[in-house]
């Protein structure tokens, strides 16, 4: 009955948000009136640029990241990536909110040094991302695809293990965790236990204040995925955020339609 009384309320909901917001992009493969332009032709309401923070020149010297962007713009400084956002005239926007944020990998090994060069700035929003694992070895990539049952399960636990550490952490100010899912573009198996691991994930994001983002590039290739993601929020009464994870214009908006229809099908609240 409680299920049966769930489903009608879901059901009344509508199916998509009320605000079209893309919450994930980035400028280092297009320029940023390119990105806008592309936003503004999907009358998206409020867009934000995320940066990948390990695209800066300070942070590639630094810090020994397990996963990086083979090819795309390197940002001299803070300072440079900001003035990207002057290039915008207001009325290049015609309303639309313009939010300047990162993309912020996390990993014990480099947190504090990352987490320095971050909060020398404020931000309108920030994202956290677990891109590697404790040995490095980066989570999209093919090097750790196994069809080991054991192996599998191992890395997907690894990888949960190091996400929960990222929402316990207080080392920048985010807001959002992005793609919980992505290590299913780098093995093939899935856990037996991921719904488990997908719930615990969002309890923890709601008792930190956090969300769990829905992503339009998993919604592509892993839509079942980004579906538990949004069932386990549910569950949890976690929040969830949109974002098209886009690097070139025709990908902004990606599954952003498909990702608010989740929003209306679960009843969740959006950041």
């Amino acid at each position: 009955n409680e299920r049966k009384v769930f489903k009608y309320a879901c059901e009344e909901r509508p199916a998509v948000t009320a605000m079209r917001v893309d919450n994930h992009s980035h400028i280092i493969l297009a320029e940023i009136g390119e990105m806008v332009a592309a936003a503004k032709k999907h009358k998206i309401d409020r867009y934000s640029i995320t940066e990948h923070v390990s695209q800066f020149k300070q942070m590639r010297e630094f810090v020994d990241f397990g996963s990086v962007h083979r090819q795309g713009r390197i940002f001299e400084s803070l300072r440079e990536y900001r003035s990207e956002f002057s290039k915008v005239p207001e009325s290049a926007l015609s309303g639309m909110k313009l939010r300047m944020g990162l993309e912020v990998d996390f990993s014990p090994r480099y947190e504090t040094r990352v987490g320095e060069f971050v909060n020398q700035e404020r931000w309108d929003v920030v994202l956290c991302s677990v891109h590697e694992l404790a040995d490095k070895t980066e989570v999209e990539g093919t090097r750790q695809r196994s069809t080991d049952r054991t192996e599998a399960e191992r890395l997907w636990h690894e990888y949960f293990r190091l996400q929960q550490m990222a929402l316990e952490s207080d080392f920048v100010p985010f807001s959002v965790l992005t793609h919980p899912t992505r290590m299913a573009k780098g093995i093939d198996r899935l856990p037996d236990d991921l719904d488990d691991l997908l719930l615990n994930l969002a309890k923890t994001a709601k008792r930190r204040e956090k969300a769990l983002e829905l992503n339009g590039n998993d919604l592509g290739y892993a839509p079942e995925l980004v579906r538990k993601v949004a069932s386990a929020c549910a569950m949890a009464g976690c929040s969830v955020s949109l974002g098209s994870d886009s690097h070139l214009p025709h990908e902004v908006f990606r599954n952003m339609k498909e990702a608010g229809a989740l929003v209306g099908e679960y009843g969740l609240q959006f950041v």
